[in-house]
């Protein structure tokens, strides 16, 4: 599959700034690597516009429901940031992409691809690894062997797996 065939997203290379257009910004970042874009934005946001900034470890559901608590509460002009690994950013994407955002409403900076998210379509689960497109990865839930596919759900924020031996099996 070409890269003009993908939905993985295109990451820009460095940390965008702050929308200038934003009514309101709230900031969301994961980790140390995070931790600093998140503090870049924070103080290049002008004054009065910074509605919430939060520095967590990881995209975990306490942090998932509080950042869906955020979006409950956007009114036009409300942008999103967000900074850290791509296992992070993307699922935290996927709770305000499903709750409504658009795109042109959320910034990224994606310190880190290396880590992924695998969602199986036999079980549903979401499995986590350190594993390149391409590969293969054990599912967590029915243990298949799943090859990542390129491309990512942005409903779930995770990239599709599928069956690395379908034509083996009889």
């Amino acid at each position: 599959m070409g890269a003009e065939h993908t939905s993985v997203p295109r990451w820009p290379a460095a940390a965008p700034g702050v929308d200038p257009v934003g009514r309101t910004v709230s900031v969301l970042g994961f980790g140390d690597p995070g931790r600093a874009i998140v503090h870049d934005w924070a103080a290049a946001t002008p004054a009065g516009r910074l509605t919430w900034c939060v520095v967590a470890e990881r995209a975990d559901d306490a942090t998932l429901t509080a950042l869906a608590a955020q979006v409950r509460t956007a009114r036009v002009g409300w942008r999103l940031m967000l900074a850290g690994p791509e296992v992070d950013v993307l699922a935290a994407r996927a709770v305000a992409t499903g709750l409504g955002l658009l795109d042109a409403e959320i910034r990224t900076a994606v310190t880190g691809a290396d880590h992924k998210r695998v969602s199986c379509p036999h079980c549903r689960v979401i499995t986590e690894a350190e594993v390149p497109v391409g590969a293969e990865v054990p599912c967590r839930g029915c243990a298949r062997r799943l090859h990542v596919y390129a491309h990512v759900s942005r409903r779930t924020g995770a990239y599709l797996g599928f069956m690395a031996d379908a034509e083996e099996i009889a």
